[in-house]
């Protein structure tokens, strides 16, 4: 296996709508698909699974070679969200985990908020659908960050006068 060396993030979708957890559903189709196995023991292509209920499960190191956007697989972070976003949201869960990870990933790895891209960015798909692309992660990720400074701002003032 290659080493990873990412630059970007790339945002995917399961393209199913199954309630249930599918890390281990994914984890058995990939295995069957022939997707080299991570040093963690997982054959995922993605780097990070973010269930339904929030929950982020990582298969692959982040210095692992990916299996997930061909041509990316080792300069990028994968990370699929479980459900079918061309037809249904994303839940509130999954939308909070994925800002914090992206924003771990920014800092951990310094990629910045220029580079998250959908996967249909870099081939025929759809994915990650049309309710979530790479637009609306950055707008929650900069939501966040306005959230945090309005936060500080107001406890700041509990001190000094601005």
């Amino acid at each position: 296996m290659r080493l990873n060396a990412p630059d970007k993030i790339i945002i995917h979708h399961t393209a199913d709508s199954d309630n249930r957890p599918q890390f281990d559903k994914i984890n058995r189709a990939h295995k069957e698909r022939t997707f080299p196995l991570s040093s963690l023991g997982y054959y995922v292509g993605y780097h990070y699974l973010i269930e339904r209920d929030g929950n982020i499960t990582q298969a692959r190191k982040n210095s692992d070679e990916g299996a997930h956007a061909v041509g990316q697989n080792i300069s990028s972070i994968g990370i699929g969200l479980s459900g079918n976003f061309d037809v249904e949201w994303p839940t509130v869960q999954q939308k909070t985990a994925l800002t914090a990870l992206c924003t771990k990933l920014f800092e951990d790895l310094n990629i910045p908020l220029s580079e998250i891209y959908n996967h249909k960015d870099f081939g025929d798909t759809s994915c990650p659908g049309k309710y979530l692309d790479k637009n609306t992660v950055k707008w929650l990720i900069v939501g966040q960050e306005i959230n945090f400074i309005n936060k500080f701002k107001t406890w700041l003032k509990t001190f000094i006068k601005i």
